[in-house]
């Protein structure tokens, strides 16, 4: 299943805020100290080489990807508005609407295929990997990085004036011998998370992600479930201990051979 039309109807709605967002490192603290050091951490040599970036928005990791060496890089995403945007900053990328689960790209068009935080929009990646490594060069990679299972498997079981809580547990009453789970890590299942974004996404256990990534043919290389620079301390310290207790990204690179 592609991304729901409320998903796709938010970003096009919201473009010029959310790119305004990403484009701020002061604002978007859990891009700029966290989850790009990560991903930038793992990238190959990109020297004269072809790139694609699934779910682009607005077109700041294209330039990037671009100003590590490489020779072509085209951005694709679902909403026609944050297109729009990357057309208009950054001309030598190129970018097109496009649903990452329907590539309209030649067999073995690219050495690297790349995608922040915009896997977890679909609920079943099978189709998304095939048509990836489709598109991938022999040798090439794909990196991506979505929300971390764990952080997704919370479940809010407590919000009022004084507290909300949001959790991953099981409760054993000794007298009665009854169990109170809350959360659910097993179940693939729609989850919106409370960023004040009235968009979808798919929580999926780490085993059900490497199972559809191993079937499309590919080869697990790394997984990292990053850490917060430690100049998030500072500028945000519950999220920083947060961060560094509880993960809400992580990050696969894959190969294809």
């Amino acid at each position: 299943m592609s991304t729901d039309k409320q998903s796709i109807d938010w970003y096009n709605q919201n473009a010029q805020h959310y790119t305004d967002h990403v484009r701020n490192p002061d604002d978007s603290i859990y891009h700029s100290l966290y989850e790009k050091p990560a991903m930038y951490g793992l990238l190959p040599d990109l020297q004269d080489k072809s790139v694609v970036s699934l779910g682009c928005g607005s077109g700041e990791d294209c330039e990037f990807l671009r100003s590590c060496g490489a020779s072509k890089v085209v951005g694709i995403d679902i909403s026609e508005s944050m297109i729009g945007f990357a057309k208009n900053s950054y001309p030598e990328c190129d970018f097109a609407v496009m649903d990452m689960e329907n590539l309209a790209f030649e067999n073995e068009s690219f050495d690297f295929a790349y995608s922040s935080l915009a896997v977890h929009y679909i609920e079943d990646w099978t189709k998304l990997f095939a048509d990836t490594h489709r598109v991938l060069k022999p040798g090439g990679s794909f990196l991506f990085s979505c929300n971390h299972p764990v952080y997704s498997a919370l479940e809010t079981s407590r919000n009022d004036d004084d507290m909300k809580v949001r959790e991953l547990s099981r409760t054993l009453d000794k007298k009665t011998d009854s169990a109170t789970i809350v959360g659910n890590y097993t179940k693939r299942r729609p989850v919106t998370l409370d960023t004040g974004m009235a968009v979808t996404t798919w929580h999926k256990s780490i085993g059900e992600i490497t199972h559809e990534a191993t079937s499309a043919g590919f080869v697990i290389t790394d997984i990292l479930e990053p850490q917060p620079l430690p100049a998030m301390e500072k500028v945000a310290p519950k999220d920083y201990e947060t961060l560094t207790k509880i993960p809400n990204f992580i990050v696969f690179k894959l190969q294809k051979l």
